[in-house]
């Protein structure tokens, strides 16, 4: 299995590969006024308008930093509706890939309220990597914001 490691802060997460389209150069975001800090912003991805939710703002209250290997990681989010949906994550040291065996995962021995989108941990020569859940990390209202139910013309 496979894991795209980024960083949020000092912390180094992963997504499984199977989520990911592509992963992008940091490009310019237009900004959404009024939206939560963690909604980076828009942009035009072959084609479409889509979201970018920062992911260090989202995981540690601090925006993301234009750095060489800040970029967007663009996912497939299929919504409770049934919709499937492009995303982009802006996330710092997005560098590597990461190799690992299902019984290499270890369960946190913590567990926080209101972050079940935090999975199972691996560990390298360089420390703990934990794996986000892709189906969890969004709040219901954050996904309203990225995501509006889709409204019939009357």
């Amino acid at each position: 299995m496979l894991l795209l490691q980024f960083q949020a802060g000092t912390d180094r997460y992963g997504l499984d590969i199977e989520q990911v389209i592509e992963v992008s150069s940091l490009v310019a975001l237009r900004s959404v006024p009024h939206a939560p800090p963690q909604v980076a912003g828009t942009f035009n991805y072959r084609g479409t308008l889509t979201p970018v939710v920062d992911m260090t703002a989202l995981l540690t209250g601090v925006p993301s930093r234009s750095r060489m290997s800040t970029r967007i990681i663009l996912v497939t989010y299929k919504g409770e509706d049934g919709r499937s949906h492009t995303l982009g994550l802006l996330a710092e040291a997005v560098t590597e890939m990461i190799s690992y065996q299902k019984e290499d995962l270890q369960q946190p021995v913590v567990r926080v309220s209101g972050a079940h989108y935090l999975g199972d941990m691996i560990f390298d020569g360089h420390g703990s990597i934990q794996v986000l859940d892709m189906k969890r990390l969004f709040t219901r209202e954050l996904l309203f914001i990225l995501f509006p139910p889709e409204v019939a013309n009357g």
